[in-house]
């Protein structure tokens, strides 16, 4: 389960060995690294001289995002002088998070694998677009968490304005290719889009919207005959600023 926080792999020799024996350790499966779960070698792994074992521990994050169950596929490779007798494991992350979706719009942000970054979700209102730039807003509520998710919700029981989403790239090095999934009600059902920060954008943000609520419906702010909500439509603002004020 996403709750357990941690698992772990052994791998074992056939017999002992009078060195030490370096193994190569291949990690591959639909669980984001850094995203899902941080791992202690992503790379290699020791079974010291007189041992038969050794194991490589995972880091679980027990996130909000519903998602469906992710693998962890683990493949070690030992040297030509030692024989594994077991070279593969698989470590099923199993989802334990319930929707919010009869609650109101909740939104999530995921991002990919790659070395550890840090993205922001924001919910915002009273947004000032100046020469179509972002020059003024409201924090709602936030969604700040260290590891690879973030998730907020407009609840049903919220006022009735015009929201954003704020996706802040808080800290990172390097190019950031992220995700943002909506559900709700009126059928918003995984409304998806994708979008990248680059290595330089660290330190600024995309907003998304603007986001009509009116009770438990959700809708774009466009012209008449055209209010569907989807997110993928939605026109992004580059804010150059933090946006926790």
């Amino acid at each position: 389960m996403e709750n357990a926080g941690t698992a772990s792999v052994t791998v074992n020799l056939s017999k002992a060995e009078s060195q030490n024996v370096q193994l190569t350790v291949q990690i591959s499966g639909d669980a984001v690294l850094n995203g899902d779960y941080s791992v202690d070698s992503a790379t290699s792994l020791t079974i010291p001289a007189g041992s038969m074992s050794a194991s490589i521990k995972f880091t679980i994050f027990n996130d909000n995002v519903v998602e469906p169950d992710k693998s962890i596929h683990v493949q070690f490779t030992a040297p030509t002088n030692a024989t594994l007798t077991n070279a593969n494991a698989t470590i099923t992350i199993k989802d334990d998070d319930v929707s919010q979706a009869a609650n109101g719009l909740q939104t999530d942000l995921t991002w990919d694998a790659g070395t550890p970054v840090n993205l922001d979700l924001f919910l915002v209102d009273n947004v000032i677009i100046t020469n179509n730039q972002i020059s003024d807003f409201n924090i709602v509520r936030a969604s700040a968490n260290l590891t690879g998710w973030e998730t907020v919700l407009i609840n049903n029981n919220d006022s009735d304005e015009v929201y954003y989403l704020a996706v802040f790239y808080n800290t990172g090095s390097r190019a950031v290719n992220y995700t943002l999934t909506s559900n709700g009600p009126g059928g918003i059902t995984n409304a998806t889009t994708n979008d990248t920060f680059a290595a330089a954008d660290v330190g600024s943000a995309n907003f998304y919207g603007p986001i009509t609520k009116n009770g438990s419906s959700y809708s774009r702010a466009v012209q008449a005959g055209n209010n569907i909500f989807d997110i993928s439509k939605m026109k992004a603002y580059h804010y150059l600023g933090k946006v926790m004020k």
